[in-house]
C-alpha cells in the first residue's frame, strides 16, 4: 500500500466496471474489487478515484482514507454518516429498525442534489439504528 497527498492508497484488480469517485467493496476472488451497490451486502473498503476501471481485470487505485471527493447519490447535510446507492454513490445512512448498514464515511460537505462531487471522510465501518441495540 502507498501513501501519497491524497492519503493511503491500493492498486486492486477490478471485477467489473467501476466508475470514478465511487465506493467499492471486496470481490469474491483475492485481491480483486467491485462496485458498492447495496448499504447491506458488504463491507465497503474504499474509494476510486479520478480513474475508474472500464471493465473487468484492470487495475484501480482504491483510496483507504483521509478525505476523498465522491459522487453524491441525493442530497445530504454536512455531517451525515453515510452508505450507498445502487450505483456506488454516497448517500446518507438510514438503517432500519432491524438493519445494519455499512457507512463509508462523514458528510465534510453538503450535496443538494444527485451527481454532485462532495468531499467525504473515508472510515469505513457500520452503523445500526438504536432499536437495534
Amino acid at each position: 500500500m502507498n501513501r501519497n497527498e491524497f492519503g493511503p492508497v491500493k492498486n486492486f484488480t477490478a471485477a467489473g466496471a467501476i466508475k470514478p469517485r465511487r465506493v467499492v467493496a471486496f470481490a469474491a476472488a483475492e485481491g480483486q474489487v467491485e462496485a458498492a451497490i447495496s448499504p447491506t451486502a458488504k463491507t465497503l473498503i474504499g474509494v476510486t478515484g479520478v480513474i475508474g476501471a472500464v471493465t473487468a481485470g484492470e487495475r484501480v487505485d482504491v483510496y483507504l482514507g483521509d478525505v476523498q471527493t465522491v459522487e453524491a447519490g441525493a442530497a445530504f447535510a454536512q455531517g451525515a454518516r453515510l452508505t450507498v446507492d445502487a450505483e456506488g454513490r454516497v448517500i446518507a445512512a438510514a438503517p432500519a429498525a432491524t438493519v445494519t448498514q455499512q457507512i463509508i464515511g462523514t458528510a465534510f460537505g453538503v450535496s443538494t442534489a444527485l451527481g454532485e462531487l462532495v468531499p467525504v471522510h473515508i472510515q469505513p465501518g457500520a452503523l445500526s439504528n438504536a432499536a437495534n441495540s
